[in-house]
């Protein structure tokens, strides 16, 4: 019996260092500096495994000038959907020029569902052009009131 247990160990040992290395190599992938595939890959896999030490990382490329990487960067935030990550995705609600990144923002903060979220739905709703996002809006408030 003893001999089992200690190559069950032995093997959850070596599967958690493995996957730990894997987690590390994530999250250096998640730098402005690499090219955007590497990061829109990272980005997936950290919001894929709710990788919640990628929160600061991925919040910070919520600036980045590349859609393609605010866009992955603010969904995998909603996967992981931690309170922590609500102020940043809010803000890309109300400022991102791109209205894909500001829709997923929408569905991240619902993923994550802040109280912190609700003014910010009411303020888009005013100031947001997109109409598909503005009936989603629109729905999400008939919805909260009872309305069908």
């Amino acid at each position: 019996m003893n001999k089992i247990t200690g190559a069950l160990l032995s093997v959850f040992f070596l599967i958690s260092v493995a996957f730990a290395a894997e987690v590390d190599k994530y999250l250096a992938d998640l730098d402005a500096a690499k090219d955007e595939k590497t990061i829109v890959q990272a980005a997936d896999w950290v919001g894929e495994k709710k990788e919640e030490k990628a929160i600061p990382k991925l919040v910070a490329l919520l600036k980045d000038s590349r859609d393609m990487v605010r866009l992955h960067s603010v969904m995998a935030l909603g996967y992981i959907a931690e309170e922590d990550a609500a102020d940043a995705v809010n803000n890309v609600i109300l400022n991102d020029k791109n209205p894909t990144v500001r829709y997923a923002a929408l569905l991240s903060s619902v993923r994550i569902g802040s109280k912190k979220s609700i003014p910010v739905w009411e303020k888009a709703k005013e100031t947001e052009t997109d109409p598909y996002i503005k009936d989603f809006l629109t729905k999400m408030d008939e919805k909260a009131k009872g309305k069908k």
